[in-house]
């Protein structure tokens, strides 16, 4: 075998031993720092937060300077910098329509997700049933 090769095989071995090494890591007895564990209940309460906390807080205060905006291409009527206030105002609003919407869709996923790895669950726990029933010959 030449150096290239050697040099090669030891590499590919050093990459395959880090995989193993950060799948342990992550697929460990659930300890403090797996941070892939996940939980309905914490999903439902993001969800809920995001729903009743931050979404009515982020619609209010996004609305705050398209108000002002507002009362200010009113007082300017008749200038030109009035049409520039309204853009700025509309484009702002859109903008704000646009934030509230992704918070929507984010809580909707958590509750989908959550949901998902519930229907995970019963279903895994189903067809380790099912393995033991054909193990015990019971099928």
């Amino acid at each position: 075998m030449g150096a290239f090769d050697e040099e090669w095989a030891q590499l590919q071995a050093a990459a395959r031993e880090e995989q193993i090494s950060a799948s342990r890591h992550v697929s460990g007895a659930g300890g403090a720092n797996d941070r892939l564990a996940a939980s309905s209940d914490a999903q439902r309460a993001a969800a809920d937060y995001l729903e009743t906390e931050l979404l009515p807080d982020a619609r209010r205060e996004g609305n705050l300077p398209v108000d002002e905006l507002s009362r200010a291409s009113a007082r300017m009527s008749g200038w030109a910098c009035a049409t520039g206030l309204r853009t700025v105002s509309d484009g702002w609003a859109g903008k704000v329509e646009l934030l509230t919407a992704q918070l929507r869709a984010e809580a909707e996923a958590l509750r989908g997700v959550s949901t998902g790895f519930a229907g995970g669950e019963l279903e895994t726990t189903y067809q380790f049933g099912q393995l033991g029933s054909l193990a015990d010959g019971t099928w």
